[in-house]
């Protein structure tokens, strides 16, 4: 008789283990995260796997999907629900924000102008801005490329129409380049320095030169956002402290971007020493940033209708994350 009751206690116990556990696994929920083959701090963080140990406690995991070439099809993939979160420039996710898209910006991270600019070959007799009337630019449709072109030729005084935009990705805009099929590229990010330093190529104007406001921004779906602000708190956490490493530890940065993005030991080099602010919560500054923006893409025709930001900004973050 005490041995069928210690049978039955051992089961009840394995029972409830059972259940218990059945009943963590139904908790536990996964956010999908679109990276981008860059040196963003969201690609840092997956990389050193500093994301899964902060939101763990918070019952969530992360399943990593990319990496995505550029934010225009990791966009198309969160309007199609396959990933909740991913990272771009600003002025390619006003651009997916606009009019009802499900689409929401949650942090804003400036830049200082130097990963980006107007580059040609350094044998083209192109020297400046103003001698890119009749020639022929590459950049990615209603994304950073196509913004910067357009900035820099409202800069130089020229038409839009005197400049024939060749729309490519970037890998096809960097080969087109190379093989002189185009005059000039308006190139930014990872494939900015390696031209630079790789392929041949020279800066005729600098984004900062010509006033670029573009800034590196993280969106989210906004139904996700509104059912996980305590997530995104700790995401964005996450991200600040990975800038933070990165920044206070460059030489090691330059070794996770060497083997990361396959580039030599001197673009990694120059990568890791970019000075890259934290990113931050989305205040007043960031809002008014983002609506200049949005005004000048209209302006310009690359955006058809001006986002309501403030349906498409998530707020309601821990204050320290707003510095």
């Amino acid at each position: 008789m005490k041995s069928l009751t210690s049978r039955a206690m051992i089961a009840a116990i394995a029972l409830t283990a059972s259940i218990l556990s059945s009943a963590a696994m139904a908790q536990t929920k996964t956010i999908r995260i679109g990276y981008l083959k860059g040196y963003e701090a969201l690609n840092l963080s997956r990389i050193q796997g500093t994301l899964e140990k902060a939101i763990a406690p918070l019952g969530y995991t992360v399943e990593w999907k990319g990496p995505f070439g550029a934010y225009a099809p990791a966009a198309e993939a969160l309007n199609a629900n396959a990933i909740d979160l991913t990272v771009g420039s600003s002025s390619a996710a006003l651009t997916s924000v606009a009019g009802d898209a499900p689409l929401s910006l949650f942090a804003y991270q400036w830049e200082s102008g130097d990963t980006s600019g107007i580059i040609v070959k350094k044998n083209s007799p192109i020297k400046s801005l103003a001698d890119l009337k009749g020639k022929t630019v590459a950049v990615n449709r209603g994304g950073t490329g196509e913004y910067l072109l357009a900035l820099a030729l409202q800069k130089a005084g020229i038409s839009a129409a005197d400049v024939k935009k060749a729309y490519l990705t970037p890998p096809d805009s960097a080969a087109a380049l190379t093989q002189e099929k185009v005059d000039a590229w308006a190139a930014w990010s990872v494939l900015y320095t390696v031209a630079l330093v790789e392929f041949d190529a020279r800066v005729i104007a600098e984004a900062g030169s010509f006033g670029s406001k573009n800034a590196v921004v993280y969106v989210v779906r906004t139904d996700f956002a509104k059912a996980n602000a305590a997530l995104l708190n700790t995401v964005l956490a996450t991200l600040r402290a990975a800038n933070e490493w990165a920044q206070q530890n460059r030489d090691a940065a330059a070794l996770i971007w060497e083997q990361e993005l396959k580039v030599s030991p001197t673009v990694a080099r120059i990568v890791a020493n970019y000075k890259t602010p934290n990113p931050k919560a989305i205040g007043d500054r960031e809002i008014d940033a983002l609506d200049l923006q949005s005004d000048w893409l209209v302006g310009q025709g690359i955006l058809k209708a001006k986002p309501d930001l403030k349906a498409h900004v998530v707020s309601g973050f821990d204050p320290a994350l707003s510095n």
